[in-house]
């Protein structure tokens, strides 16, 4: 028995392509909760990815930092690696809540009802529920608000709310909507430079975040769309709703891979380049800062040879650009509030190097039939 288990250690420390295939196929998956009766037009989906890009930008600037805060004060996370992951930190709040009904300063028997969507909020954001997200974006927002509220953000809580209040306007578009401000979380010191391994520079933060969004709206706007054409096309499958999760899509592609002869000589590197991208997709939606940080090139690399295994020569292009493009951009200092900035420079397209992608033909299969879309 005891060769046996360490027979089976060896054989995942080794990364064995049986153990990984058995993994890839044992997994739960996951869809949005409430499919659409029929799927939005493109021009609604394209609407709908803007908006969940501003969502993601309120996670990574004041939601995910906020419960870090939270959680480092309350002595329930570790602090050691600078993970701000919401989805791990909501978690671990609402097991907390269900049990103390004092857990925050002022609580409120609607604490878990919050806390609930919020969670459910973050899934649509992380997994590409761009229906879900259509739908509730605006129930999704206020109860981040909540949350906030819950655990004493409150400057937080009323810049999010602001920026509810702007997209429920509908006076701009949502990319246009102003962003005054990012929370601090309290492992960025106030010096130049790394001082520890539990604290980044205000820079290094800055930087990191920026990655992370850049990298988000690129995952969303070309990476996305290509891997879930790609499914269309080899299932045979058309557009049914406007589920776009990259990690699933990821998966698949692995498992068909893994499934090929051993002797097949594009075999490993192949599977190594799409766990790469979907290891990228991991670090971006669970905040994985540092690797962000030292990693991020690798990322758009595998996301372009993943576009280029798909045989998506166009959005290989677009991604490559896009690469070049931020890396002169992402040194570039991030506005202040009160220093003389213009509103105008504070929205999310501003904290994605003005994010200009490039518009690449993504071929959609509408009523069995493939047409062209811009991207």
């Amino acid at each position: 028995m005891a060769n046996e288990k360490g027979k089976n250690r060896k054989s995942r420390n080794n990364g064995s392509v049986a153990w990984k295939l058995k993994y890839i196929k044992k997994r739960r998956v996951y869809h949005q909760p409430h499919p659409p009766l029929h799927p939005m037009s493109l021009s609604d989906e394209d609407a709908a990815i803007d908006l969940c890009f501003v969502l993601f930008c309120v996670l990574t600037l004041h939601l995910g930092p906020s419960l870090w805060n939270f959680m480092t004060r309350k002595i329930l996370n570790d602090p050691m690696p600078i993970v701000v992951d919401a989805y791990e930190f909501l978690k671990t709040i609402i097991d907390l809540r269900r049990t103390n009904a004092s857990l925050f300063t002022t609580n409120s028997p609607t604490d878990m009802i919050n806390l609930e969507t919020a969670q459910k909020g973050r899934l649509a954001v992380a997994h590409g529920y761009f229906d879900e997200v259509s739908r509730n974006w605006s129930a999704y927002l206020l109860s981040w608000v909540e949350v906030l509220k819950m655990i004493d953000a409150h400057t937080a809580a009323a810049s999010v709310q602001a920026i509810h209040d702007e997209l429920i306007s509908g006076n701009k578009k949502p990319l246009d909507v102003v962003i005054f401000s990012f929370t601090r979380p309290d492992f960025m010191n106030r010096g130049v430079s790394l001082q520890t391994e539990t604290e980044l520079s205000r820079a290094q933060y800055v930087k990191a975040i920026r990655i992370q969004m850049a990298l988000y709206r690129s995952m969303v706007k070309n990476f996305g769309p290509a891997l879930r054409d790609e499914n269309h096309i080899r299932t045979g499958k058309a557009r049914a709703d406007s589920e776009m999760d990259v990690q699933n899509l990821l998966f698949d592609l692995l498992e068909i891979w893994l499934q090929k002869p051993q002797q097949d000589p594009d075999m490993a590197a192949n599977v190594k380049i799409l766990e790469t991208a979907k290891d990228g997709r991991n670090m971006i939606c669970h905040s994985n800062l540092p690797l962000l940080l030292t990693d991020w090139e690798g990322v758009l690399l595998s996301w372009k040879q993943v576009a280029t295994l798909i045989s998506n020569v166009e959005t290989a292009k677009a991604i490559r650009e896009y690469h070049m493009k931020l890396k002169t951009e992402i040194e570039l200092p991030i506005p202040i509030p009160g220093q003389g900035i213009r509103r105008s420079t504070l929205q999310p397209k501003y904290f994605i190097n003005l994010v200009r992608l490039k518009k690449v033909p993504l071929k959609t299969r509408v009523a069995g039939r493939q047409t062209s879309r811009q991207g």
